[in-house]
């Protein structure tokens, strides 16, 4: 089993083709290493893929306990925090900002949107940066901000394209099509 960083990394591409349920063993797996190792990063790394992993569950069955979810998210921020991560805060933020989203706490998904924009525009990361242009477009559709839904959607592709980001491209597609736009 994959554990540490290319664990996660692993559970990350999982996540991506929908195989929360293999997350779920994974990253369990992965955390029980890295708590008996008192690896801080590692465990906030594997509470990250737990937490990630139950959101989609919840959304692709319809039923789940987000309230379990922000348990893991909440735990997964502060871990990355006391780790002293700055460069991984971000992934953190932006699943707390999902869950967000998706339970309608719409206010507290600006603030860690702005936080991870912050973070990822002070270090230079690109890749978070046009992941966060991607849940503010979410994020503006969710609220009925449709213009700015289409000017984050815009920015994303952008960064996409010039980076060779193509992990995206499913997204950046899925956004198009919300939004009415031509891929």
């Amino acid at each position: 089993i994959l554990y540490s960083l290319r664990g996660f990394l692993y559970c990350d591409l999982l996540l991506g083709q929908g195989k929360y349920q293999e997350v779920k063993e994974r990253a369990a797996r992965a955390f029980e290493i890295a708590k008996r190792n008192h690896w801080l990063l590692n465990i906030a790394l594997d509470t990250l893929s737990l937490g990630r992993a139950c959101l989609l569950q919840s959304q692709q069955v319809g039923a789940g306990d987000y309230g379990q979810v922000l348990e893991f998210l909440q735990r997964a921020v502060d871990g990355l925090r006391q780790a002293g991560t700055t460069h991984h805060l971000p992934r953190g933020l932006l699943a707390r900002a999902e869950w967000a989203r998706v339970t309608k706490q719409f206010d507290q998904a600006r603030r860690d949107l702005a936080e991870a924009f912050t973070i990822a525009e002070r270090g230079e990361m690109r890749l978070h940066l046009a992941d966060c242009y991607l849940e503010f477009a979410r994020l503006s559709l969710a609220t009925g901000n449709r213009d700015s839904a289409r000017k984050s959607w815009e920015t994303a592709k952008t960064m996409v394209d010039e980076m060779g980001y193509h992990r995206r491209d499913g997204e950046l597609a899925e956004l198009a099509e919300q939004l009415g736009q031509a891929v």
